[in-house]
This record gives C-alpha cells, structure tokens and sequence, in this order.
C-alpha cells in the first residue's frame, strides 16, 4: 500500500492495490436488541456490550484512522469464521427430516446468529474507530459465515466520495 493519505483504506492513488484486511480474534456475536431499561439487567445485553467493547479495543490497534467526513464506506470480503461445534457435527433439516452432517473448516454456517444480526454487531463495534457514523456504510462485499478452528472476524474498509 501506498503511502497516502487514505490512511490504508483504499483511494485512487492506491487503485490496483488490495485493501488491507483486519482479523480480530474473537468469537463473532450477533447484534442483540434491548430496551433502555432491559441493557442494565439482561445479560445477553451485558454480554453484547462486553462483545464491542473488546471488538473495539482489537480493532483500535489495527485501524490507523477512521474514515473521513464526506465518503462513503465499504465494508469488503467480510467473513464471520464461527466456531466448530466439539463434536464435528451439526443438525441439518433435509426434506423435512433432521439428519447429523459432519462439518468441515470452511463450511457454510447455517445457524443462528444471522448474518445481518453479526453485520450490525460489527458495524456498532467499529463505530467511533473506523468511522463515526454507521449510517455512512452503504456496501458490504462477499458477506459470509464459516466453520472454524479459529473464530474471528475477518474485514476489509474502502470509501469512495460522496462528491
């Protein structure tokens, strides 16, 4: 990557180049959504903060900068690797009957939490790090979810002007 003021996220002076990729090493979460009132006291809620809190403290020491005022963002190639089950097995409902298939590194992951539910968990993450305002993502790229012996999230940034 070039030198620029882009920060490492992908402008024209870097055209050409791949986006760099983030890794943080924790076990994707799925958004949870709570009351004022209910975030003091359930603690899926209490889980969920504690989940973009240490999201966030990882993502600090690998975004330079957040994006600046007046781009849009791309959020690119974002892979959830969820964790294996202990047995190597999971259930799956086949013409409506429920059969045990052997799962594999880099199997789709067919189960809760859903894919758009881990998308606004990450987005809430990285709000105040990587950008200021989740609003201003307009585009995600390869959005998935996999089996892994390492769970993680795995991402790239890019933005284009707005003007």
């Amino acid at each position: 990557m070039t030198n620029c003021s882009c920060g490492g996220y992908g402008c024209k002076l870097c055209a050409g180049q791949a986006p760099p990729k983030i890794f943080i090493p924790i076990e994707p979460m799925g958004a949870v959504r709570t009351t004022q009132k209910q975030k003091f006291v359930d603690k899926r809620a209490k889980r969920y903060a504690e989940y973009k809190e240490a999201v966030a403290l990882m993502a600090r020491s690998r975004i330079r900068q957040p994006v600046p005022p007046g781009k849009a963002i791309i959020l690119t190639d974002v892979t959830f690797y969820m964790p294996m089950p202990k047995s190597g097995k999971t259930t799956v409902v086949i013409n409506g009957q429920r059969k045990q298939i052997k799962i594999s590194e880099g199997m789709p992951h067919i189960h809760t939490p859903d894919l758009d539910n881990l998308l606004k968990g990450l987005k809430d993450s990285l709000k105040g790090i990587a950008w200021h305002d989740d609003a201003r993502v307009y585009k995600y790229t390869n959005p998935q979810k996999v089996y892994s012996e390492c769970p993680g999230i795995e991402f790239g940034i890019e933005y284009v002007d707005l003007f």
